[in-house]
């Protein structure tokens, strides 16, 4: 018999609106944000394609460098909708208004300060992220003073996320002038091109949902971008987590389990080990960086969750990678 929350020690908080009966990949904690994440989108739309809201680059990454924040293997974009965001990144900052984007690329490590506008308006902000064919686009509020929360969340496994993701690489790379040098025009019409495509793909994606996408609960939808967000948090566990989502570890476990067929703590290490892996092939960053980047408390610790994982150790994984890929 499934337990329920109560008898999991997990009353159901009443902020919490869980979309039960909607699409089982939304989470919303109010009611009406569906409809405010897509007026939002389509408004960006709408100003991107008239030229009329600024957008920014994030620089780019240096995984060596360590500060405070998180990164992501593959581009993210942020929609300001109101209030701000003060993103800071290794060696500098940006601060993001009302009507101004900031795509950020892989692997660059920041973190958020967010706050209301100077009339009291709350702050907002789209958060658009696509990997391994899931399509995620969120709607975020102050969570607490200065922290950002999801407001509202909706995630797709659709034929849309492989060229959201793609528009947004290719954007990152045709907005790149050498430096001391002004991005041509043709190149920052493409760039805004190709940004409006990615949020078009979203819209469509949220309106149209794949026929083969079997959905999941909305906390275990919540719950995989609170991974991504902290996997290189050391204190990431199934605790913290169970923490941010207001319930306890045994019902998040349990969930998680019933709804995956994966352990929790399986897949946290799972994701840890697939992200070392890719920063590994890349041969960018050294052993005892990529532990770092991964949220390993220790490099013997990551060099043991390594070898059980793949049978060698990450130097010689990513010898041999190197070497297949040199032909020898």
């Amino acid at each position: 018999m499934q337990k329920n929350l109560d008898q999991l020690g997990c009353p159901e908080r009443p902020d919490l609106d869980l979309a039960a009966g909607a699409d089982p990949w939304v989470f919303s904690v109010q009611p009406g944000q569906a409809a405010a994440l897509r007026e939002a989108l389509a408004a960006a739309v709408a100003a991107l394609a008239s030229g009329q809201w600024p957008m920014w680059l994030g620089p780019p990454a240096d995984a060596t460098q360590r500060a405070q924040g998180h990164f992501h293997l593959a581009p993210e974009l942020f929609v300001q909708v109101s209030g701000s965001t003060q993103f800071q990144f290794p060696g500098g900052e940006r601060c993001l208004g009302p009507g101004e984007l900031l795509l950020l690329p892989p692997q660059l490590l920041h973190a958020e300060r967010v706050q209301a506008g100077a009339a009291g308006e709350p702050f907002r902000n789209l958060v658009i992220y696509a990997e391994a064919g899931v399509l995620s686009c969120h709607l975020a509020h102050e969570l607490r003073p200065g922290l950002p929360g999801v407001l509202h969340l909706e995630a797709r496994r659709h034929p849309q996320a492989p060229h959201v993701l793609a528009w947004l690489g290719d954007a990152l790379d045709i907005g790149r002038a050498p430096s001391g040098t002004a991005v041509p025009a043709w190149a920052a019409a493409q760039q805004r091109a190709l940004v409006t495509a990615a949020l078009v793909g979203v819209l469509r994606a949220l309106e149209e949902p794949a026929a083969d996408d079997p959905g999941e609960p909305p906390l275990v939808a919540r719950l995989r971008v609170l991974i991504r967000n902290q996997l290189g948090d050391q204190a990431l566990s199934v605790r913290s987590l169970a923490q941010q989502s207001g319930c306890t570890a045994d019902y998040l476990s349990h969930l998680f389990r019933r709804s995956t067929g994966e352990h929790l703590v399986a897949c946290i290490n799972r994701l840890r080990l697939e992200r070392a892996a890719s920063l590994l092939a890349e041969g960018r960053l050294a052993g005892k960086e990529v532990a770092w980047a991964c949220g390993y408390a220790s490099h013997s610790y990551f060099i043991r969750s390594f070898r059980a994982r793949h049978g060698v150790a990450p130097s010689q994984w990513q010898a041999r990678r190197a070497s297949a890929a040199q032909g020898g």
